[in-house]
Order: C-alpha cells, then sequence, then structure tokens
C-alpha cells in the first residue's frame, strides 16, 4: 500500500484549489470525513453521493457508503465506486493535520442506462416530481470509468509535496494477486461496456491498470506494432502517476534493461482466428498470477469476439430505436400492459397477443392486455404460475420460438382451438432476478412461421417494458405505504386515511357525550402558485392555532383539515379567523387562505357528507373574494327510508 496522503488546508480551501486545475475542471468534487458525513462540495446540485441538497442522491445511502467505506479502510488508493442510482465516482482517501481519515470524492457521471425505480424512490424521499427528475437525470454528464481514475490520480498528485519522501519500494506479492483477483471478477460488468475496438481498449485499461499501473497494458490489434506502454520511455514520469506504481520502476529514470520488470505477451486467439495481443509490462509474475491473467485474456478473447459477430451481423436485423417516453406517463397497470402489447404487435405482427403479470404472492399468473382474444373468455382470466407455456417460460426465464406446436418436443400441452396456427413467440418479462410476467405472440399476420428474427426484435422490447412495470409497480406501492402512514411526510399533520380514522373516533365520542364536532377545510386562494414549502408553513401555522385535543389533517396537494372536537359554529369561525389574522415575523401578510367550516351531525352524519358540505362552503368564501371563513348554511337530511 502506498503511503496515505496528508492535508493541512481546510476542506474548502482545498476543494477551491483542486477546482482550479485543468485536469480536474470537468468534475464535481466534495471532501467527506469517516463517517462519510459532507465537510465541502463544490456545487450545491452535486450529484454527488450523500449531498443533502442535491435532488440526485438519496439521503438513505449513508449508512450504505459508511459500511462502504469501513471496508477499506486500509486502502490509500483511488478507486471507483458506485451509489444504488448507478452514478460513478472516484474515490481518494486521505488524511487531515490530526491524522483523521477523510475522503475526496471526484465525479457525478453516471452509467448510461436509467435506474428508474431508484428514481421513483428518490423523488418520494426528496419530495420532488418524479418526471421533472428524470428529465434532469438525463441531462447528467457521463464520465468514462479511466477519466475518473485519471481523475483520482492527478488528485492524488496535487496532494503530493515535491519534497516529500520517495515511498518504499513494493514487494508485497500478494497484493497483485488480489488486484487481478478483483478484475476477473469485474471483467464480465466491464467488458460488457466495449461496443468497438476502442472502447474495448478503455475498457481493459480500467480492469487491469488498478493491478499493473497506467500504461502497463497494451491491446494490440492484428497488424499494428506500437504498444502504448510507459516502459518503452516515450514519455518521462510525470507527478500526476500513482507513486505506488512509479515506485516498481516502470517509467522511472532506470532504462528498460536495468528495471525489474518483464514483458508478457498474451495472445487472444478466437475461432480459429488471431484476433490480437494483449502485451503486459510487470515484475515477474508467479505462477498464480499468471493463471489468473490468462483467465482475464480468454474473458478480454471472448469479448472481441462478440464484437465482431456484431460488425458482421446483417444490417437490417436491428429494430428501430422505439421511444418509450409516452409510456411513463400511464398510470395504471392495464393502460401500460395494453400500450407495450400494441408497441409489440407493431414490431411484430400478430393476429393475437397477450401479456400476464404475476399476482403479488407469486402463485398466478393475471391476463392484463390482449389482442384478438375472446373478450369475455379474457375477462379475469388467470392460471397458476407453474402450468402451461406461460409458466413453463416464466419458471426458466427463457423465450421460447415454437414453429410447429405440435413437433416441437419441449411442448407437452395440446394445442388450443382459438389459435388459428400452431406457431408462437412467449418471452419473459424479467428485471435482474426478478420476474414480473409473460408477454405471448400468436399467429403470425402473413401466416408464416415467427422466426428468430422475430424474436430478437421482440426481446429488444421486453426488457424496457419490464422495467416500467417494475417502476409503475413500485410506484402503486409507494403510494400504498404513503397512504397507510399515519402522518404526511413532509407536513408532519395527519394523512388523508389517518385524518379519517381520527374523525370516526371523535364523531362517535361527540354523539356518545352528546357535544359539537366541527371540522374546518383550509386551502391557499392561489393552489396554482402555492409552492411546497407555503405548504409546510400552513401546515406549521394550523398546529400552532389548534389545541392538543384537536386533530390536523392533509387530504391532498393544497387542502388540509382540522377537527375541533366540543366546538360551536361560533367558537369554530373565531378560530379560523384568527389564522387570517396571522403575520410574519417582520409584520407582513402571510398568503391568503380561505376556510371552509361543516358542523357534525347538522351538515353530516358521516365523513365523506360533511367533507362535502365544508368543500361548499370552502368555494363560497373563496367566490367571496378569499381570506375569509364561511360556515355551511345548508343541514343535512337524516331521515331513515322504511320500506314495508
Amino acid at each position: 500500500m502506498s503511503t496515505p496522503l496528508a492535508t493541512s488546508e481546510s476542506p474548502e480551501t482545498l476543494l477551491k484549489r483542486f477546482a482550479a486545475a485543468p485536469e480536474l475542471e470537468p468534475f464535481e468534487l466534495a471532501l467527506y470525513d469517516r463517517q462519510f458525513l459532507l465537510l465541502a462540495i463544490s456545487s450545491s446540485k452535486a450529484a454527488l453521493c450523500g449531498n443533502p441538497t442535491s435532488p440526485f442522491c438519496n439521503p438513505a445511502c449513508h449508512a450504505r457508503r459508511a459500511a462502504k467505506m469501513a471496508i477499506v479502510e486500509a486502502d490509500n488508493e483511488a478507486r471507483l465506486i458506485q451509489c444504488p442510482g448507478s452514478l460513478q465516482h472516484c474515490l481518494v482517501p486521505c488524511r487531515n493535520t490530526n491524522g483523521q481519515r477523510i475522503y475526496l470524492l471526484i465525479g457525478g457521471g453516471r452509467e448510461p442506462q436509467n435506474n428508474l425505480p431508484y428514481l421513483e424512490e428518490l423523488a418520494c424521499l426528496n419530495q420532488v416530481e418524479a418526471f421533472p427528475l428524470l428529465k434532469q437525470w438525463n441531462q447528467l454528464q457521463q464520465f468514462k470509468a479511466s477519466e475518473l481514475l485519471e481523475a483520482g490520480r492527478t488528485a492524488q498528485s496535487l496532494f503530493l509535496s515535491f519534497s516529500a519522501p520517495s515511498p518504499k519500494p513494493r514487494n508485497d506479492s500478494s497484493a497483485l494477486s488480489e488486484a487481478l483477483i478483483d478484475a476477473l471478477l469485474q471483467a464480465d460488468t466491464v467488458l460488457a461496456s466495449a461496443t468497438d475496438q476502442q472502447t474495448l481498449r478503455e475498457a481493459i485499461n480500467t480492469l487491469m491498470e488498478p493491478a499493473f499501473g497506467p500504461r502497463s497494458i497494451s491491446f494490440m490489434a492484428p497488424g499494428e506494432s506500437d504498444p502504448d506502454l510507459l516502459c518503452l520511455g516515450r514519455d518521462s514520469a510525470s507527478p500526476a502517476e500513482n507513486p505506488e506504481f512509479l515506485s516498481s520502476g516502470v517509467g522511472s529514470n532506470k532504462t528498460p534493461q536495468t528495471c525489474d520488470a518483464q514483458m508478457t505477451c498474451l495472445p487472444l486467439q478466437g475461432d480459429k482466428e488471431f484476433l490480437g495481443s494483449l502485451l503486459c509490462n510487470s515484475p515477474a509474475l508467479s505462477s498464480r498470477d499468471m493463471l489468473l491473467l490468462n483467465m482475464i485474456s480468454e474473458r478480454i478473447t471472448c469479448r472481441l469476439q462478440q464484437l465482431r459477430n456484431l460488425q458482421t451481423a446483417p444490417k437490417n436485423s436491428t429494430p428501430p430505436d422505439c421511444d418509450f417516453n409516452h409510456l411513463l406517463t400511464l398510470t395504471t397497470p392495464q393502460e401500460l400492459c395494453q400500450r407495450i402489447l400494441e408497441d409489440a404487435v407493431a414490431q411484430v405482427p400478430a393476429s393475437k397477443a397477450s401479456l400476464m403479470l404475476l399476482n403479488s404472492n407469486g402463485s398466478k399468473l393475471h391476463l392484463l392486455a390482449n389482442i384478438g382474444m375472446n373478450q369475455a373468455m379474457a375477462a379475469d382470466l388467470c392460471i397458476p404460475s407453474d402450468q402451461g407455456i406461460a409458466g413453463q417460460v416464466l419458471q426458466s426465464g427463457q423465450a421460447l420460438l415454437v414453429e410447429d406446436l405440435e413437433q416441437d418436443p419441449r411442448i407437452s400441452s395440446v394445442p388450443r382451438p382459438r389459435f388459428e396456427s400452431k406457431t408462437f413467440l412467449c418471452l419473459p418479462l424479467t428485471t435482474g432476478d426478478k420476474h414480473h410476467g409473460v408477454i405471448s405472440l400468436a399467429d403470425r399476420q402473413d401466416g408464416q412461421p415467427f422466426n428468430q428474427q422475430d424474436l430478437d426484435l421482440l426481446t429488444k422490447l421486453t426488457g424496457p417494458s419490464a422495467l416500467l412495470i417494475e417502476r409503475l409497480c413500485n410506484r402503486q406501492q409507494v403510494s400504498k405505504l404513503l397512504g397507510q402512514a399515519a402522518l404526511d411526510p413532509a407536513t408532519e399533520v395527519y394523512s388523508a386515511s389517518m385524518f379519517k380514522r381520527r374523525f370516526t373516533e371523535e364523531a362517535s365520542r361527540a354523539t356518545r357525550l352528546q357535544q359539537g364536532l366541527a371540522l374546518l377545510l383550509f386551502k391557499t386562494d392561489q393552489p396554482d402558485e402555492a409552492s411546497h414549502q407555503q405548504a409546510i408553513n400552513l401546515a406549521t401555522r394550523l398546529k400552532d392555532l389548534v389545541r392538543k385535543m384537536d386533530a390536523v389533517g392533509r387530504l391532498d396537494k393544497n387542502l388540509f383539515a382540522v377537527l375541533l372536537p366540543d366546538t360551536a359554529s361560533e367558537v369554530a369561525l373565531t378560530i379560523a379567523n384568527r389564522l387570517h389574522n396571522q403575520q410574519d415575523d417582520a409584520g407582513n401578510d402571510l398568503p391568503s387562505v380561505s376556510c371552509g367550516i361543516a358542523l357534525y351531525p347538522c351538515n353530516g352524519v358521516s365523513f365523506d357528507p360533511l367533507l362535502k358540505s365544508a368543500k361548499t362552503a370552502l368555494t363560497k368564501a373563496h367566490q367571496q373574494g378569499g381570506n375569509r371563513a364561511t360556515l355551511c348554511q345548508g343541514s343535512a337530511r337524516n331521515d331513515k327510508i322504511v320500506f314495508l
């Protein structure tokens, strides 16, 4: 391990000096203490982990991030980290003058794909709208892993003093093995991001540099003869290089003939075809390290072969780009599934199609959308999740392409008469290891069997579609949990469901004791201009206005309600008028708020009729100019109707 970096500057001064460096100018910067609490940040809206003022950071990540830091307590090297929302950063450990460990975080970039369920959770926690947040998320700058690592090494060089003693040579052979094991574990994920030879080179550097150092690995395509290796002496070592790697002699003033390093060449051999070479300049490798390096090169060969196959594939096999933005506005599973099914049939023309989703306990598949089926039969149709063709596909997680239902050995069931042909497609809807349902297409419109190209087209649709289904299910679950919560999370007054329960209790008590009960509704006179903070302020004013025995609740975004037990109409009117006469600390009038008052049981014998009466009085207060309280003038009809 290299010597821990130390700084005597204040967090704000240190960040200001780093931000002035041209190499760090594109990045956001933040300093955190050992518990990963924010010390200083370059921008109040930086998309950096745990930044409490940024709409992109989840406050619930603090504990997880602190735990992750504890795992690498002894590590002093720059490394890549990711938060649950796929945001990617570079972490540089260092110490302050007291010897306490602190962390510099560099980045703000993200992976190419959106994490829609995380955005929904984030929007709920931060009390912001989900769709504007999604648009902002798409505008976040993206940084490659190699760029972030290079920025981390630049920051390390800025920490170092030129008069500092040179680090001791690294003799720990086990450290290289550990770094190669980490590279092997990350190989499939890192290499999957490569789309051509250039991005493959960058992915290889990202994978191997933590083990061998910068410019110690070079991928050479067939015909190339000029590897970009530090040991070849083209560039002298710069202060920006990692001191741990410089200490091995590679890139120092020693010549390649005198440094304690060797050149290892691993051929990348595909299917009877030479695909290139992997050059590695490092100290002498042990047999264990050589075995690990060979295993990594095999994965590089596999990805290189995949890229070559993609380049030689027919161009017309790629479907047109699909725009899923029109699906983001749908709010019910039935609407979303029907639109997904229509998009699927538009890509792969079929006369019959269906989309089935798992129920909450995973025991049955329910039909939520269909095309070309008998509606009477389709209504409330469900099947056990482990039976039939749909259950088979769901359990295996593998798509099923059948050209002839009667001849396919994978199908044991007899074809049903409602299908005109013997060919169909059935694909699972999955996100990660979670199964959501299946989508099936039957009876191709041209009468021909479905083919592999149809399967590939539909496969490209099922991934994003499953993600949208999971997003909507998560959104509904969050709404359900919020509806069941006793308190509104933003204002800390009763939620709508809890307020209704309190009304039932207070109405029962008022009936038993023959006392009055008043319901007061409050709403700002300009709801379109009301901000989130104004709603919080109104809730605070109402809590300060009423007694401890009274109940305050939030019925919707701008509508608040107050229950006043044992209160007559004149007293309720007096309490409401106190709110209208309030001023802020500077003596200015507060935003205009109107109030509607209804009395139990005169204006309603249950919650819904009483609420309707209070809303009528509230509307009248708005019509009379606002910023006033109005009593409900009508009375509820309590006559019982008896049928003889």
